[in-house]
């Protein structure tokens, strides 16, 4: 049967604190988790960080020598 808190000795008593904040943590992150999640997609117009593979960088002005720019599409 289940014991409550107060009807187990003190060296159980530090193991179920111990297990209970790690469940806590554990089930607190996936939580966490959801929250974020549903926070980034509740509203489509906003934008998070995403990269392009495909995007290629511009440099502004024209190289000295007269050759192409490493960069140059």
């Amino acid at each position: 049967m289940q014991k409550f808190l107060d009807q187990l000795n003190e060296n159980d008593r530090r193991i179920v604190r111990k297990w209970r904040l790690a469940t806590l943590g554990f089930y607190g992150s996936i939580l966490a988790g959801l929250v974020v999640y549903a926070v980034l997609h509740w509203n489509p117009e906003v934008n998070y960080a995403s990269a392009d593979s495909a995007a290629h960088a511009k440099l502004t002005g024209t190289p000295s020598s007269g050759a192409r720019s490493p960069f140059a599409p």
